[in-house]
């Protein structure tokens, strides 16, 4: 059987983008191509151009999804455009990776995937720290039991100042703040480590410490439009007995950092720095193994790797499911009603 390349459409061409290209051109362009470019910002088109000559440039998405046959379309724009984009991609004819946050809400994210389903296309939302190779051991040892069936687990993102470098702080743009723009990183690997039990209720709270918190630092325009909230508290009751503890803070003094613990039957999991200790026979063992070191381009670079090798292979995507991405976003969703309504909503 002869592989053809994978000819890849990319729209937004910031950062991530070029998290993205890196990994693309390391694969090689016997396995992926960059045939279209879709940005705005006619200098950040014109810089993804150069690295991708034979790419066809359009400020319009829609104008590159005319073009010739794309068979993976990556979207990296913020989250109130993906709906849309996810869509028309669908519809012509292209598979989907698509950065988190996933949808603006649920109801986005259930038509987007009936939608691929009903064309037979494949969605995968940019989950990309479960390429870890710490992730990767944390659900198989899960999967075998060896510690037990998960109890608690907490998940957290704490980090010194509010991402200020795009507009995830608005909500028109972004849908949420410090909970759908960085803590859903880490909420999705502990319920995936967690082995992917259903949500069903969801009680949560959140604040706004901005400007009052960092507010001399950053610029005007960012006063202007900052309205989402940077610091949140909440807790998950799942379908298996397990529940959740949550913490999002954009404008912490204390920590600078994002990680998971899971408390299992017989041990307990911790993300980063990554640990496994068990019980045994009343003794705590650390079983830890050793293991390459975490890194999140690299994460990135194997995500786009395993997909583009199934697509070229025409295998199914393996490592999510549109349950748990539909869930992640009712989770979402469901801490944003009852920080409003002030209760806990059943999912």
């Amino acid at each position: 059987m002869a592989f053809h390349p994978v000819r890849i459409g990319l729209i937004g061409c910031g950062t991530q983008a070029h998290v993205h290209f890196r990994g693309l051109q390391y694969l090689g362009r016997d396995r992926a191509i960059v045939t279209a470019l879709c940005d705005l910002d006619q200098k950040r088109l014109t810089e993804a151009a150069a690295l991708w000559p034979e790419a066809q440039t359009s400020a319009d998405y829609r104008d590159m999804l005319d073009g010739d046959g794309l068979d993976l379309v990556i979207i990296a724009t913020m989250p109130n455009s993906h709906h849309q984009m996810a869509l028309a991609s669908l519809e012509a004819g292209a598979h989907i990776l698509c950065e988190k946050p996933f949808m603006m809400h649920a109801g986005e994210a259930e038509e987007v995937l009936s939608k691929a389903e009903q064309l037979k296309l494949q969605v995968q939302l940019g989950t990309n720290m479960r390429y870890l190779p710490s992730s990767q051991h944390a659900r198989r040892l899960m999967e075998s039991n060896e510690i037990g069936k998960p109890v608690y687990i907490k998940a957290w993102g704490c980090h010194t100042a509010p991402p200020v470098w795009a507009p995830h702080y608005h909500l028109a743009t972004s849908g949420g703040g410090v909970l759908a723009s960085t803590l859903v990183h880490t909420l999705d690997l502990a319920m995936w480590v967690a082995l992917s039990p259903n949500p069903v209720s969801v009680s949560a709270s959140t604040s706004r410490l901005f400007p009052t918190k960092r507010g001399p630092k950053v610029q005007s325009h960012v006063h202007e439009h900052y309205d989402a909230e940077d610091l949140i508290g909440g807790f998950i009751r799942f379908d298996d007995g397990s529940y959740c503890a949550l913490e999002g803070n954009w404008c912490s003094e204390v920590t600078d950092f994002h990680s998971f613990q899971i408390t299992a039957a017989r041990g307990t999991i911790t993300g980063s720095p990554y640990s496994v200790r068990i019980d045994r026979e009343g003794e705590v063992e650390d079983i830890t193994p050793s293991l390459q070191a975490d890194n999140w381009s690299e994460s990135i670079w194997s995500q786009d790797a395993d997909i583009i090798e199934k697509l070229r292979r025409g295998e199914r995507w393996g490592l999510q499911n549109a349950r748990q991405l539909l869930n992640l976003q009712k989770v979402i969703d469901a801490c944003y009603e009852s920080a409003r309504k002030g209760r806990e909503i059943l999912i």
